[in-house]
């Protein structure tokens, strides 16, 4: 999900080139296919179904809080440099570097429990 969600932001800073938009649709297409599934099934299966409640309400204020601060910055490159493309492709590093973070991490299931 991640790497699609890159690939859909940094080809979005290029959406004068025909071939790129629609690398933009399909890479933000899929993401956000994947995004419900791992809502509704993966979390639950890594996570267990205890906290879920707690996961999923941390989940939406991270969705919120982006959505209210994404464009803010993205506006904020404009300003300043005159054009999107900067802002885009820092953009599509953060996905990257949250995979980069989480693929060492292991199953917070099969972590030894302290007795």
């Amino acid at each position: 999900m991640m790497i699609f969600e890159a690939i859909g932001i940094a080809s979005m800073a290029h959406l004068d080139i025909e071939p790129l938009r629609l690398v933009a649709i399909a890479g933000l297409g899929v993401s956000g296919g994947c995004f419900g599934t791992l809502s509704t099934v993966t979390m639950p299966r890594y996570f267990g179904r205890q906290h879920l409640g707690a996961i999923a309400g941390v989940e939406m204020m991270t969705l919120v809080i982006a959505s209210a601060i994404g464009p803010s910055l993205l506006a904020l490159f404009n300003n300043w440099f005159g054009s999107y493309q900067l802002g885009l492709y820092l953009c599509a590093g953060l996905p990257l570097a949250v995979n980069g973070l989480l693929i060492p991490s292991g199953n917070p299931q099969r972590q030894p429990r302290e007795s």
